[in-house]
């Protein structure tokens, strides 16, 4: 049996956990951590950075068939699936050993164990490691939300999706946020067929009502069916294949995906044997300081379910390890947080919906511009670039920006800089355009 006293011990060593691990130990903090997989947390592992890898390898076969628009020719191009999961676990590997270098250079100790606590003062890890600290911070993040349905086990979830041995020739995804959207133009990009159901009657719940319409309709273009308002009570195998009943009539597919949401990764710490406080969804109740019911105990990013997005979960981090034995304390501003949609076409917004700043300013204007890119005028492709600019009638700031086409993350995170600091449309008015671009339309829109 070992024993180990900490000024700081950290559970989990995702992106929030890293982060407040190495700010505390450069603050002079003895720090460990413990992690019962790999280092890097979800994103590294099972999201982000997989995701946009095979985002990348997806877009190449709408890319080779505009080039022949602009005089190119490629003969017997192929797709290697296997090519794109080691080369993708290569990558994951190399990001591994930064995060771990990164946190042994700081003077992190770390544990690779799962931690459990005993009480709201000791923890008992997996190794037979018993920890005592000052402060703890949570940081387990959350993982695949499976539906209570019958057969749900013959189905996977985006844990498993970046591993299949083969890839899907038919594969039905349920669900109709972030993951399910950006995994349908995943895989309809790589060739295979792609069906999307959902129990609402629209995707992206809560994202601008103007852009999910025009996302899914540029979506179904590309091939995409949308099985909207269904209702799937069971998961049938039949000769291989999976049966589900989607409005009234049967289907048949090779695989079935959930991407139902994700959940506070709550149930496998012992909070039961703590005082710490949950949410109805299980999530940690925290401050906004992010300190739980336990004065002791913190717990930062997917788990406590404000905003499960990477770069807020390192934002938390840092707004709690500054505070820390601090009397003056800082608080994190969750307002106008630029986010994307890694879709076929992208999607990227910041600050507020029409419905929201309805809702917040009353009177509002509304400036929208949709066209076909000069990239795509010389081809027979349908994509365009859709703009949305929502702005207060009275003041002219600008409340939010909406774009889809490609790169459009690339594009928002420069103009977010330009809505969190309030600016208004006759600033953006004032900004020359760079020429033939299609983000020059956001200034002259």
């Amino acid at each position: 049996m070992k024993y180990f006293e900490y000024d700081l011990f950290v559970i989990g060593a995702g992106s929030g956990g890293v982060r407040a691990s190495r700010l505390a130990a450069s603050r002079g903090l003895k720090v460990g951590l413990a992690e019962n997989w790999s280092v890097g947390g979800t994103c590294v592992n099972r999201g982000c950075i997989p995701k946009k890898l095979y985002s990348y390898a997806s877009h190449f076969k709408n890319e080779l068939k505009l080039m022949r628009f602009f005089g190119w020719k490629a003969e017997n191009i192929s797709f290697n699936w296997r090519k794109l999961v080691s080369q993708k676990k290569k990558e994951i590997r190399r990001l591994n050993d930064i995060y771990e270098n990164l946190l042994k250079s700081s003077g992190v100790k770390i544990h690779y164990a799962k931690a459990m606590f005993l009480d709201d003062k000791t923890l008992k890890l997996s190794n037979n490691t018993f920890i005592k600290s000052k402060y703890f911070l949570i940081a387990v993040g959350g993982k695949p939300n499976i539906p209570d349905i019958i057969g749900n086990e013959f189905a996977i979830t985006s844990d498993q999706a970046f591993d299949l041995k083969m890839l899907p020739k038919k594969i039905l995804i349920i669900g109709g946020g972030y993951i399910a959207i950006e995994f349908a133009s995943i895989f309809n990009g790589l060739g295979v067929k792609t069906a999307i159901c959902l129990r609402g009657k629209e995707i992206l719940r809560g994202f601008d009502k103007d852009c999910t319409d025009f996302l899914t309709n540029q979506m179904k273009k590309k091939g995409i069916d949308f099985f909207l308002n269904c209702k799937i009570e069971k998961i049938e195998k039949f000769k291989g294949n999976l049966s589900i009943n989607l409005l009234n009539k049967q289907h048949t597919f090779d695989t079935v995906m959930f991407a139902t949401g994700r959940k506070s990764n709550t149930g496998s710490i012992g909070i039961d044997k703590t005082n710490i406080k949950l949410n109805s969804n299980n999530s940690i109740k925290v401050n906004k300081f992010y300190q739980t019911s336990v004065k002791n105990i913190f717990a930062i990013g997917d788990v406590i379910d404000k905003v499960q997005l990477t770069p807020v979960a390192i934002s938390e981090a840092k707004v709690l390890i500054g505070n820390l034995g601090n009397k003056k304390k800082s608080i994190l501003n969750y307002k106008n947080i630029p986010t994307a949609i890694f879709s076929d076409p992208n999607m990227a917004t910041v600050g507020l919906s029409e419905v929201e700043a309805i809702a917040k300013y009353k009177k509002i204007e509304v400036f929208t511009t949709q066209f076909k890119p000069l990239k795509y005028t010389t081809s027979n492709f349908e994509d365009k670039v859709f703009i949305k600019l929502v702005v207060e009638k009275k003041s002219q700031r600008v409340l939010g920006l909406h774009y889809i086409g490609d790169d459009a993350a690339e594009i928002i995170q420069g103009f977010s800089v330009a809505v969190v600091k309030g600016l208004k449309k006759g600033d953006f008015e004032k900004t020359i355009g760079i020429h033939p671009s299609s983000a020059e339309e956001i200034v002259t829109i």
